[in-house]
């Protein structure tokens, strides 16, 4: 499962949705990020349901071609509900800042290209 609602790539939607003039529209637009489990409430979900469980988390880094491609990666997914309520020029603007604040959070490498972290929790549940 993702587990990214913590990357600086989701925290920054949400800071840009609060802060600029479409504030007010997109005030809901976070409760439509589901929070997943932690490691204990699926561990005690499992184990609950009769199973034993094998549980890790694995980063995968994904390097992109700069800021931009960065917020590509998003907008069919994590941007959609900023994005949705928003005018065509209201959304331009959001993605203007959003690219922004992208920049600031993922510097250049020697390559010239950006590294996406893209943090998943995985599970292996058995019934005992």
């Amino acid at each position: 499962m993702p587990n990214n609602l913590q990357e600086p790539s989701h925290r920054l939607m949400q800071k840009v949705a609060k802060e600029g003039p479409w504030a007010e529209k997109l005030a809901i637009a976070s409760l439509a990020r589901e929070e997943i489990g932690s490691f204990e409430d699926y561990y005690s979900w499992l184990l609950q349901a009769g199973c034993s469980a094998d549980l890790w988390q694995t980063t995968y880094v994904h390097p992109l071609a700069d800021a931009g491609a960065i917020v590509e990666w998003f907008k069919s997914t994590g941007l959609k509900p900023y994005l949705d309520p928003l005018s065509p020029e209201e959304q331009s603007a959001y993605l203007d800042r959003y690219r922004a604040e992208i920049e600031k959070a993922y510097p250049a490498q020697a390559d010239g290209k950006v590294l996406l972290r893209f943090p998943r929790l995985f599970f292996v549940a058995q019934r005992k």
